[in-house]
């Protein structure tokens, strides 16, 4: 008598395996599209906070040049977060911190961190008025 498996029974097995990953696969998916803008949503509110201590901390913030840059370089964030660019706006006053990546959906970072609006572009912003 030969042992072994008959190929109705390998193909049975297969079959099942590939219903699981059908059922896995999405979840999956699902959950790095969540942990990517979660991380999004973390990365807005540090640098928010950084602004906050840079503008309460700095006699002269700086308007002009690389202003994510700067705040890195003077110790307000330990580590620069990539895919965000910060300006200022003279006429409003204010700080717009932007992301400008498109590897995340803007509505599910919004519903963690509802401060942050979507511009024309559809890129998610946040703005930080200086008093």
């Amino acid at each position: 008598m030969k042992r072994g498996f008959t190929l109705i029974e390998l193909l049975i097995v297969m079959s099942i395996i590939a219903a699981l990953m059908a059922v896995a696969t999405p979840t999956g998916l699902n959950a790095l599209k969540q942990a990517k803008a979660t991380n999004v949503a973390g990365n807005f509110r540090a640098l928010n906070q950084a602004v906050l201590q840079m503008l309460t901390l700095e006699p002269n913030p700086p308007t002009t040049g690389d202003i994510l840059d700067y705040i890195y370089t003077q110790g307000h964030i330990s580590t620069k977060p990539s895919g965000f660019t910060i300006t200022y706006k003279s006429d409003t006053k204010e700080y717009i911190i932007k992301y400008m990546l498109d590897d995340i959906d803007p509505t599910r970072v919004k519903n963690i961190f509802n401060s942050l609006e979507i511009d024309s572009d559809g890129k998610l912003i946040l703005r930080v008025p200086k008093p």
